[in-house]
């Protein structure tokens, strides 16, 4: 019997001090990313493979997807990303860094785990874990086929385009084969992302195009509080033409050479959604020459009734406000205009996601929109999906500038 009792003591200390062994060593904050990477970290990521679209190195992951999970914007979509692509728990993972990567529609990980850990890992397979894992040179890999590597000098040149970028919990790179809508800039893009308490900041950097050219000066934009949805450029997309089928006359001419669209509410109840928007243009000589010119040849009166809509227009002075409905410039007039926290030269935007999410949503079973407004339609699509996770936000805050180094995209998610 003493025997017996000595045994259990024994194995209870054995396993408090690895209970206790795991805990230490598990940290409460992230190690950061900063570029040019450590050597270890560059050797990790050196297990990346050539079919890889896109992949992302995390410090201190267990620490990482504490502060994702403790967050109320992003809680969900890491409980989303769990059940789909599991990973070992945190106590396990301790402060091994993380690499992850996408190769079609498969996801990867590589971490860099203590031999503690290692021999853990095994005991966490062999209870049912249902992954893949297998032992490189520098790393574990989990859910990995054996593919050959990505080649040394592009993955360089890859992590080369996050030089300048502010430091943040992870650095995720996306090849020029990567899809998606989120980060809206060219590929291949690097992405520092930054989670505190009271916002996620977000910097993305591509390569700008030879012929593209830079911008003159910085957008000046105020963003209305009661706004849904507000965004200024210097030249406008290309969707923007799309907009005429909405109001019935060709305001995109209005935003040749930039503007503002404040969008307060849209009745989607309908064959193609109504906005109830503004248009805000500088109050200089060539733009009141340009809307009143528009003004002459809008339908008339009687027709605009029969369509629904109506031309209402005012000068304050600064501003030319243009509005196809009865009462969106009064609201713009009543409300509280906010200066940018970011600086841009191409475009800039603020986002309601609480607002704005179910909109997207009811816009995106729309037959009309698809059929009759098809890059409306996709550029909705593809901003739904980057936000969809982000409805807890308070705004969503996103600037773009081009200059001589790149085009750089910086996004602040603001938290309740």
């Amino acid at each position: 019997m003493r025997t017996i009792l000595i045994i259990v003591v024994v194995v209870l200390l054995i396993a408090g001090g690895a209970a206790l062994y795991l805990h230490l060593t598990t940290p409460a904050q992230g190690g950061g990313v900063r570029v040019p990477v450590t050597a270890l970290q560059r050797a990790l990521l050196a297990n990346v493979p050539a079919s890889a679209d896109a992949f992302a190195l995390i410090p201190r992951a267990a620490a990482v997807e504490a502060k994702l999970r403790a967050n109320a914007v992003t809680r969900e979509a890491v409980d989303d990303w769990s059940k789909s692509w599991p990973l070992p728990p945190p106590w396990l993972i301790g402060g091994a860094d993380l690499v992850v990567w996408r190769s079609g529609k498969r996801t990867s990980y590589a971490l860099n785990l203590d031999p503690v850990r290692s021999l853990l890992l095994r005991a966490w397979m062999l209870a049912g874990a249902p992954v893949d894992v297998r032992r490189t040179s520098s790393a574990i890999l989990i859910g990995a086929p054996d593919e050959p590597p990505m080649a040394a000098a592009e993955l360089d040149s890859l992590l080369a385009l996050a030089d300048g970028l502010p430091a943040g919990d992870a650095l995720a790179i996306q090849r020029e084969s990567a899809h998606g809508a989120f980060p809206p800039v060219g590929r291949p893009a690097a992405t520092t992302v930054r989670v505190a308490p009271e916002a996620i900041s977000i910097a993305s950097r591509s390569p700008r195009a030879s012929d593209r050219p830079l911008p003159p000066a910085p957008i000046e934009v105020r963003f209305p509080r009661g706004s849904m949805l507000t965004a200024a450029f210097a030249s406008p997309p290309r969707i923007i033409d799309e907009m005429n089928r909405f109001v019935g006359a060709k305001a995109s001419q209005l935003l040749g050479d930039g503007g503002e669209i404040v969008l307060y509410d849209v009745d989607a109840g309908k064959l193609l959604p109504r906005p109830h928007e503004v248009i805000v243009l500088p109050s200089t000589p060539e733009r009141r020459a340009a809307l009143k010119d528009f003004l002459s040849r809008s339908v008339p009166d009687r027709v605009q009734q029969a369509l629904g809509f109506h031309v209402e227009t005012a000068d304050t002075g600064t501003q030319l406000l243009i509005a196809f409905d009865h009462d969106s410039i009064d609201r713009y007039r009543a409300d509280t205009l906010d200066l940018p926290m970011l600086p841009a030269t191409t475009w800039s935007i603020r986002v309601d996601p609480k607002r704005a999410v179910p909109m997207l949503q009811q816009i995106a079973d729309n037959p009309g929109l698809r059929y009759l407004a098809p890059r409306l339609f996709r550029s909705a699509r593809d901003l739904g999906g980057w936000i969809d996770h982000l409805q807890n936000a308070k705004t969503i805050e996103a600037a773009d500038s081009v200059s001589a180094n790149g085009e750089e995209l910086h996004v602040v998610i603001a938290t309740p």
